[in-house]
């Protein structure tokens, strides 16, 4: 199934960014909006980042309000209300952690871009405070939708992946258990766990942690076997909800690298 297409689930951040972000201040979800939605775009690649300033300059009802290569460069504008959706590309070094500043500032949304298409991925991002994602095979109308649906405080999401925010939302609501409840790892495999964490695939983390890649699969099985959580996204939901303490190792960089 598309991650964009017409069979997707519309789910309101709200719960998961523990905010609302859905209209501009002062509108109320189904006020009228007056002014088109102001856009802002960050990505690190000179030539994405001008074309995309260029083709979203001529969809109705959006204006681009400045562009950056960094979160850095953005952030004051950001704060200071000039934007109203950040389109923030996954690929800035900053990765995640720029997110989460982005999506720390109440006036403006974040829709994260070249999002890979995997629970795991999509949960690290919402939880950093994402609103709204499109991949690198969305069309120019599926981003202008996006950024159109994220204003509006709605996400749009395969069914799988909407189960998955729903089991993560509970495991929050659920509050945090017993610490020894998540200590039957191994300290191998809280270093896997820690970087399971943060949306790394298996090859990903077998390259961080420099071992072999059925070697990090017999790993995630465990995790997955110890937790009883059916899928990773589930894994790293149920560590998070149990504020089990787990960290990455050292040397390893934080997901996008």
């Amino acid at each position: 199934m598309s991650l964009l297409g017409t069979a997707a689930t519309p789910l309101v951040m709200d719960a998961l960014t523990t905010r609302a972000r859905g209209t501009l201040p002062g509108n109320g979800y189904d006020s009228p909006r007056t002014r088109p939605i102001r856009v802002y775009v960050i990505s690190p690649m000179r030539i994405y980042r001008e074309g995309l300033i260029q083709v979203l300059a001529t969809r109705p009802g959006l204006t681009v309000a400045g562009s950056a290569d960094t979160f850095e460069t953005a952030l004051p504008a950001v704060r200071r209300g000039e934007a109203d959706v950040a389109l923030y590309d996954l690929r800035c070094s900053s990765g995640l952690s720029g997110l989460r500043r982005l999506a720390e500032t109440p006036a403006v949304t974040v829709v994260g871009l070249g999002v890979e298409e995997t629970v795991e991925c999509i949960l690290a991002c919402a939880e950093a405070g994402m609103a709204g994602y499109v991949t690198d095979t969305a069309s120019v109308d599926e981003l202008a939708s996006r950024v159109g649906d994220a204003a509006r405080g709605e996400l749009h999401c395969p069914p799988h992946i909407a189960a998955s925010l729903v089991r993560r939302l509970a495991a929050v609501g659920a509050g945090p258990a017993s610490p020894e409840a998540g200590l039957g790892l191994t300290s191998r495999e809280r270093e896997v766990a820690a970087l399971l964490q943060q949306g790394l695939s298996n090859k990903q983390i077998a390259h961080r942690l420099t071992i072999q890649l059925a070697t990090v699969k017999n790993h995630v099985h465990s995790i997955l076997t110890k937790l009883e959580a059916p899928t990773r996204g589930d894994a790293a939901a149920v560590l998070r909800a149990r504020r089990v303490g787990v960290s990455a190792p050292a040397a390893a960089r934080p997901w996008p690298a």
